[in-house]
């Protein structure tokens, strides 16, 4: 039986080699003759995710396998291709207009608490997997260094959807009222194509307050909340680590006690290192953990929580605490205290930041309790 095989190109041209090869050398046993010309065959036999719509399979037998399957028993999957293949038709130009409906123009953002790795493949898988679908994609993304090829009000309002691939919490501001699915960068990077599918699916207009959220959505949110908003202070805390580690390092390599020596480069370094870096790290923990929480109302009160926190001498624990606490209660004071039009400008600038910070002071007690 003449045969004609279809290798998906997306499945790489070492698999696809490696298949032909071996369905070729099996081919006799099976009492097959693998074939290019189409219009010979008689039994089509794919390799891919789907059969591909091509009006010259029309009428000829046609099994879809996988390659994986075909790579390691090539007799028996021909054996099985060849009695269980069916007669295919074309399907009709009908499920045109529903493709033509998907998004064509995407957005997307990632970022992860380190702003390195994830941050950058998450970004690339995206933009790959969505330019062989045929759409217009830009991703920008939220590194150590910053927002790499940001995305601008322009492209945001032409965006027919918005894809947020990230590990800690990022400012979506300025996606107000799109379309909007949320995902990790680990998802993003190793199943692409079905996150890719459930954000056509799934996707719903981004509200910056959350009042547009769903009740069940917000609950899976909320269970993850916690972590996410740790992993974002860490992230702003890790520069602080580096920088200081490394200053503290090139002090000791003038030698381990030439730091105590005044006016040296040795001492400035350590200077430098451990009395402004590390004295900064527990702040900057604290003050964007309550940032992830409660945006900009927090930032002041978790610092100033962070700063108690080191000054007391609670450490990281103290800090940790006292940026959850400094963020959901300005998250509170945001949300629930209402007042006149006339003084809500005040809330951000004096209210929050003020009561945050004296019911914040309290945590920094909770590590001695």
């Amino acid at each position: 039986m003449k045969t004609l095989l279809i290798i998906d190109a997306n499945l790489g041209q070492a698999r696809a080699y490696m298949a032909k090869t071996l369905l070729g050398a099996a081919a006799h046993k099976a009492n097959l003759e693998i074939i290019d010309n189409p219009n010979d065959a008689e039994l089509a036999i794919v390799l891919a995710d789907a059969v591909p719509n091509d009006s010259a399979l029309n009428g000829k037998k046609v099994w879809l396998g996988d390659i994986a399957r075909a790579v390691a028993h090539p007799e028996l999957f021909l054996n099985e291709a060849k009695g269980h293949a069916t007669p295919y038709s074309a399907p009709t130009a009908v499920a045109a207009p529903a493709a033509a409906s998907g998004p064509k123009r995407v957005v997307a953002v990632t970022a992860c608490p380190t702003g390195v790795a994830h941050t950058f493949m998450a970004a690339e898988a995206i933009e790959t997997e969505a330019k062989k679908r045929g759409w217009w994609v830009k991703v920008e993304t939220r590194g150590s260094v910053g927002a790499g090829n940001a995305i601008t009000p322009e492209e945001v309002a032409e965006a027919d959807l918005v894809i947020v691939a990230a590990d800690i919490e990022v400012d979506l501001a300025k996606f107000a009222g799109k379309p909007m699915y949320r995902t990790s960068t680990g998802l993003a990077l190793k199943k692409t194509a079905q996150e890719l599918d459930k954000a056509v699916a799934e996707a719903t207009p981004y509200a910056p307050t959350g009042k547009a959220q769903a009740a069940a959505t917000e609950g899976k949110k909320e269970s993850a909340g916690a972590y996410r908003h740790l992993l974002t202070g860490v992230s702003y805390m890790l520069p602080m680590v580096v920088a200081g580690g490394l200053c503290i390092a090139l002090s000791f390599a003038f030698g381990i006690e030439a730091f105590k020596e005044e006016g040296t480069l040795a001492a400035a370094l350590m200077q430098i290192g451990g009395g402004s870096a590390f004295a900064l790290m527990v702040p900057v923990l604290a003050g964007y953990i309550a940032f992830s929480i409660a945006d900009r109302p927090g930032l002041t009160p978790g610092l100033i929580g962070g700063m108690l926190a080191v000054s007391t001498g609670s450490g990281f624990i103290g800090g940790i605490i006292a940026g959850f606490l400094a963020g959901y209660v300005a998250k509170l004071i945001s949300t629930k205290l209402k007042l006149p039009q006339s003084m809500e400008a005040l809330k951000p600038i004096l209210i929050i930041p003020l009561i945050s910070s004296l019911i914040g002071r309290s945590g920094d007690d909770l590590p001695y309790w």
